[in-house]
């Protein structure tokens, strides 16, 4: 007796579970949070550090020291001789 006292009120429990995460994820101010937090982290950390430190600073860098090394290794001299 006392296991299916145990499953009811874990069946219960749950049921109030799904209840309270159904009423977070329609609450309208749960859903400005979340679109506000979205676009925040989507601008800022994605097109910031994206597009302007990986792309506009460490890439170009990177690109020059390969290319470099690689004109090294091949004996290849860019100027205009």
């Amino acid at each position: 007796m006392h296991l299916i006292q145990l499953a009811a009120e874990a069946h219960s429990s749950t049921e109030g579970l799904w209840e309270e995460a159904w009423s977070i994820f329609t609450d309208p101010s749960h859903i400005i949070a979340e679109l506000g937090w979205t676009l925040i982290q989507d601008v800022v950390l994605i097109w910031l550090l994206y597009g302007t430190v990986w792309k506009k600073m460490i890439l170009p860098r990177l690109r020059k020291e390969i290319h470099k090394e690689i004109d090294e290794e091949h004996n290849i001299s860019h100027d205009d001789h």
